[in-house]
């Protein structure tokens, strides 16, 4: 699969990459304004997770790791929106569990699916906290962007394994010819845990 392609999926330019933009939201850098609250250490949560980068300039390794559609990608934005909507749940006085799954994500609009009798103002709190709103759109999209990062890496593998160019080209040719399947992202919400699957495969959440 090609880099760009790869790109395209998950939403992320290698040349101009906005975390808080993957989901086509960008509110003027609101991650960067909620850094106290971001760092503030929530009842019973650990480990406490900065906010994604929003600038423009030079990527450091920490930078990386929020925007590669990876395991470890997803594991901190499921973290960080774990503790988004902790805060935002304890604001509104709503008790941390049970868990409520996310039905869609579409145009930055957060749907929820579950039985509690509360989940209409759970769902008003996804959509109108913007901050929550687009750490959870972009979880999303990271999530569903692990596979076509997978077969990137097979790719990859491929290609050096290759001993000449004839085998080169028809690994170039194999993985260019199919366009991989839409991903199946399910995730479930609450207070106290935030959990991810991706086709199936249960994604790693962050240990305290």
């Amino acid at each position: 699969m090609r880099l760009d392609r790869v790109y395209a999926q998950s939403g992320v330019s290698p040349s101009s990459a906005k975390p808080a933009n993957l989901a086509g939201k960008n509110h003027d850098n609101e991650f960067a304004t909620s850094l106290e609250q971001a760092h503030r250490q929530l009842a019973g949560s650990a480990p406490t997770v900065r906010p994604p980068p929003v600038h423009d300039g030079p990527l450091n390794d920490e930078d990386v790791k929020w925007l590669l559609p990876s395991r470890e990608g997803v594991a901190l934005h499921g973290e960080y929106v774990r503790q988004l909507l902790a805060d935002a749940m304890t604001r509104a006085g709503l008790p941390m569990n049970p868990s409520v799954q996310i039905a869609s994500v579409e145009d930055g609009k957060v749907k929820l699916s579950g039985k509690r009798a509360d989940l209409a103002r759970i769902e008003q709190l996804c959509n109108q906290n913007q901050e929550l709103n687009s750490a959870i759109c972009n979880l999303h999209v990271i999530a569903a962007g692990v596979p076509a990062m997978d077969e990137f890496g097979d790719y990859i593998r491929d290609w050096y394994r290759a001993s000449n160019d004839a085998e080169r080209m028809a690994v170039y040719r194999h993985y260019t010819s199919s366009m991989p399947a839409p991903s199946k992202v399910e995730i479930s919400l609450s207070g106290s845990a935030v959990s991810v699957s991706v086709n199936g495969e249960a994604m790693p959440q962050m240990q305290a």
